[in-house]
């Protein structure tokens, strides 16, 4: 099937000022997005690599073209996070680099359909948990640029979903095993984070 160039330009800052960009969260509240983050970059970094590496290798000009969008996109979620963890505190607690690493490692499939689908459900799992986070009343609706920025890396995040599903479905990925993907993947996602839970809990209520 022919694909068609669906990406817009959107801004998304990639630098902020913290007096303003943080303005209506409290401390403790800047503390629990200091400790979610480093979680969220290290998803970006990855992803930037996953999408731009050897997943490039062997597919259609086309499709090419799409995947650099796609790279393109988490590169600048990218900077945006790390910008916002200069401004921020340190987070609580240290990331095993071996448990991220392992996470991501999983991700990894020498078939292009594989690789795809397995990229589309942790896109579709980090939609589902910055959905909680970005409603209306919660703490990071109360700092308007910061929500303006996550609600935009949201969008992106959801169109690549869109993407990714498609070309690994026209690549030969069942319905079924996308499902299982999905579920298997949200999962280990809620493992991964389960130390910044009471932190995710916290930035969701209103």
């Amino acid at each position: 099937m022919a694909w068609h160039c669906v990406f817009r330009e959107e801004w998304v800052q990639t630098t902020c000022d913290a007096t303003s960009y943080f303005a209506g969260m409290d401390a403790s509240q800047c503390q629990d997005l200091a400790d979610v983050l480093p979680y969220l970059a290290c998803g970006e970094i990855s992803a930037v690599y996953a999408f731009s590496g050897r997943l490039q290798d062997g597919v259609t000009a086309e499709t090419h073209t799409l995947l650099a969008h796609i790279a393109a996109d988490e590169r600048r979620h990218a900077e945006l996070i790390l910008s916002l963890q200069k401004e921020l505190p340190p987070p609580r607690q240290e990331i095993a680099p071996s448990r991220l690493a392992m996470f991501f490692q999983r991700l990894e499939a020498g078939h292009p359909a594989e690789h795809l689908a397995r990229v589309s459900a942790l896109d579709r799992a980090v939609c589902r948990l910055l959905q909680p986070l970005l409603k209306k009343g919660g703490a990071i609706s109360r700092a308007p640029q910061l929500h303006h920025d996550l609600c935009a890396l949201r969008r992106d995040e959801a169109r690549h979903v869109r993407l990714t599903r498609r070309m690994a479905s026209d690549m030969g990925c069942s319905n079924e095993r996308q499902l299982l993907l999905n579920a298997t993947i949200q999962q280990r996602l809620v493992t991964l984070m389960s130390p910044v839970a009471d932190a995710l809990r916290r930035m969701g209520s209103v």
